[in-house]
């Protein structure tokens, strides 16, 4: 590729025959000005032409691609422009490696560009196809994909970029086998945290924008499922980030679940002497009136012991997302409260009697 890139190159020149000089600076700058004014051109038909066309069709896919390579193509315009400017300088000839450090840039340069269009291209896909089963698009597994994509890309770039300085890599790939033992023993952890990524994504324990509780501690929402650990944001704002290889084999709650809804338990305890029927209708009327608790499942009031100094209960009800769990159990409280004190019902606390006897 470096090699037809020059090519290209030199046949490219000889449309410039038009620019002549004794002044090699003066034919440079003249140069650079003819590619400013290309790149001008072609951002006018960006802007005045493909962005009206792209927008009277159906899919968002075409827009987002003529967006995505417009600054890249100007880009390209005027780096091609320099490149030539030093040609006409003799720079490829006075500097080492010029012209392989301009194919680098180039190339750097399409191979993001084509792996940005394939992400695009894949999202679009995604969205038309929702509701179809395609593992492929699946929420969980869909971030693994784009970052397994990624890192093929580097990897092919890594090996053109060998090609087009000429390194030889044959002693490596000689000696790989050695090397192989000593990166797999050095990286072992990474590793397994590969592995215990793939395992979470086929097991489909959770994906991102779910609650998830690890091990009856770290409580947080799911923000990123990387191929070596995964980002938990919590309620503090704090992010912590938790190796794979920890996730697949701890104890993990998604109270997000396969459903939209969570349960929230809410403990309650009242006094000996109080009416039980009427404290478990007070606490249902109030579940009625409470817009942000479901009504399917209906909420529950459950009674659960007798205890030391009062009758222990259990409030039960449903909220619409695991994320306004703390939020709406912090409202249920305060009206709780309210009610009870309204209808009567005492709060227990611990009492004791001393009975004193008389010698």
């Amino acid at each position: 590729m470096g090699v037809s890139f020059l090519g290209l190159i030199n046949n490219f020149e000889s449309y410039l025959g038009f620019i002549s000089s004794d002044n090699p600076l003066f034919r440079a700058v003249s140069i650079f000005i003819v590619f400013l004014s290309i790149a001008f051109v072609i951002r006018l038909f960006f802007t005045h032409f493909l962005y009206r066309l792209v927008k009277q069709t159906k899919t968002q896919i075409d827009d987002d691609i003529i967006k995505l390579a417009k600054g890249p193509v100007l880009f390209l315009i005027i780096v091609f422009g320099l490149y030539l400017s030093g040609r006409s300088l003799n720079w490829h000839n006075s500097i080492i490696a010029y012209n392989n450090l301009f194919v680098t840039i180039v190339s750097l340069l399409l191979f993001w560009l084509i792996y940005n269009v394939v992400i695009i291209v894949a999202h679009g896909l995604r969205e038309s196809l929702k509701g179809k089963s395609i593992v492929l698009f699946d929420k969980k597994f869909f971030p693994f994909f784009e970052k397994t994509l990624k890192i093929i890309f580097a990897i092919v770039f890594l090996f053109y970029l060998f090609t087009i300085w000429k390194i030889d890599i044959t002693p490596l790939l000689a000696s790989a086998g050695i090397a192989g033992l000593a990166i797999a023993f050095a990286a072992k952890e990474s590793i397994s945290n590969v592995f215990g990524g793939i395992s979470l994504f086929l097991d489909k324990t959770y994906e991102i924008g779910d609650f998830i509780i690890i091990d009856d501690k770290d409580r947080g929402e799911v923000v990123d499922i990387g191929l070596r650990s995964t980002k938990i944001k919590t309620r503090d704002e704090e992010l912590v980030s938790v190796p794979n290889s920890i996730m697949a084999n701890s104890k993990v709650i998604n109270e997000s679940g396969f459903v939209p809804r969570l349960r929230v338990r809410l403990d309650l305890n009242v006094a000996y002497d109080s009416n039980l029927d009427k404290v478990e209708k007070t606490l249902l009327d109030l579940a009625k009136r409470l817009d942000y608790i479901e009504t399917k499942p209906e909420p529950r009031v459950r009674f659960r012991e007798f205890a030391d100094y009062s009758i222990n209960l259990q409030f039960l009800f449903w909220v619409k997302k695991a994320v306004y769990k703390g939020r709406y159990k912090h409202f249920v409280i305060k009206e709780v409260h309210k009610e009870f004190i309204k209808k009567g019902i005492a709060f227990p606390y611990p009492t004791q009697e001393i009975y004193l006897k008389k010698k």
